[in-house]
């Protein structure tokens, strides 16, 4: 997922443009939902394995087996295709996030389970996991419109599962939710951004190992006691 950080360190929500309207709004009359997914599919692969700004239109047609002014009957121009995979796989993303906030389950196993959805998105698809690593992220223009409204909804799903488990003695009452988000957001990051350049077939983590280090901390149960004791006044 890219990422841009405002002033208060977490991305910053900004108004919906007539750029930025809903997919179906941007659809052509009588206009063909398989052939629509064949383009958005040809984009990804030839975005991830070219580059956003050296694609070219003509490529995502040939490999999406279009006429290429077929595919400026359902999409502006290259950047419109752009932010059309961004939004959708965004939209996918956060509504298996919500189901997955709002389930009953104790906060660590949710906790878990939207870090996995991160991993899993991104890493099962190595085009895709070029788009939104990379690509998104070569133009600050390109995040500042794709990317901040769809991460801050994201960011407030772990934030809201950190402060179920700090009210429910889960987690401790010391926490800083937003820096944990920032924490969690940007281990899963890296292990993906890592995974994308050393060609490794999986992820060197899984959600289970991350949120668990991160709940547990790096020291042993008895070395932690330990030190506990040496802290605690005579």
């Amino acid at each position: 997922m890219a990422h841009s950080a405002g002033r208060s360190g977490l991305p910053q929500a900004v108004p919906a443009t007539a750029a930025e309207a809903a997919p179906e709004d941007r659809a052509p009359l009588g206009a063909d939902p398989a052939k629509r997914r064949r383009i958005l599919e040809a984009a990804v692969r030839t975005f991830g394995q070219r580059g956003f700004h050296e694609a070219r239109i003509a490529e995502i047609a040939a490999a999406a087996k279009v006429a290429e002014g077929t595919v400026y009957l359902y999409f502006r121009n290259k950047e419109d295709l752009l932010g059309v995979v961004f939004d959708e796989s965004m939209d996918d993303v956060l509504a298996k996030g919500r189901a997955i906030a709002r389930s009953k389950g104790p906060a660590g196993e949710r906790l878990t389970d939207l870090v996995h959805l991160h991993l899993e998105f991104i890493g099962s698809d190595r085009d895709l996991a070029s788009v939104f690593q990379i690509e998104l992220r070569r133009s600050a223009r390109l995040v500042e419109r794709f990317s901040r409204s769809k991460l801050v909804e994201y960011f407030r799903l772990l934030g809201g599962v950190l402060r179920d488990g700090i009210a429910n003695g889960e987690f401790r009452r010391d926490l800083e939710p937003r820096l944990a988000v920032r924490i969690l957001f940007g281990a899963s990051d890296e292990i993906l951004s890592e995974w994308l350049l050393s060609g490794e077939k999986r992820p060197s983590a899984n959600a289970k190992q991350l949120v668990g280090t991160l709940l547990e901390g790096f020291g042993a149960k008895d070395i932690s006691t330990a030190a506990r004791r040496r802290r605690k006044p005579q």
